[in-house]
């Protein structure tokens, strides 16, 4: 995740709450709420801990496990492809598997998919972490 989804998260919030006061409405009090809680509980500690990652974190190579493929409807009957590369890595602390799951990607990753991926990982708290997807064409 970047700072400019937290950016246009902001945006969308900024924009739900001049809503609120141009649209008093039950609907429009609950959305911009909503969407804060959304910034605060999910996106931003997202967002931290993926830069306590870079900071502080140690990169370690990850073993690929799989490509997890699935469809998303958008519009009229059309379907979106998206994919997810899940990769796993023994924990030195603890000897437990910890599971990395990349954001969704448009393109089927697995022609340019190596057998293990570099994951800079906090390693004090492994949900902390970056999957290095630079071998992924652009």
């Amino acid at each position: 995740m970047s700072i400019i989804t937290l950016i246009i998260a902001g945006l969308i919030l900024a924009a739900l709450v001049v809503l609120c006061w141009v649209l008093p409405h039950p609907i429009t009090w609950l959305m911009a709420p909503v969407m804060a809680a959304l910034i605060v509980l999910v996106l931003l500690p997202k967002y931290q801990g993926e830069q306590q990652a870079l900071a502080h974190g140690q990169t370690v190579t990850a073993a690929v496990a799989e490509v997890r493929h699935w469809q998303r409807k958008v519009g009229d009957g059309n379907y979106e492809d998206h994919y997810e590369i899940i990769a796993l890595w023994p924990n030195p602390h603890n000897g437990q598997m910890v599971r990395f799951v990349s954001p969704p990607l448009r393109q089927n990753p697995q022609a340019h998919l190596p057998a293990a991926i570099n994951v800079t990982v906090d390693t004090g708290n492994p949900k902390n972490y970056v999957m290095d997807l630079s071998f992924l064409p652009k």
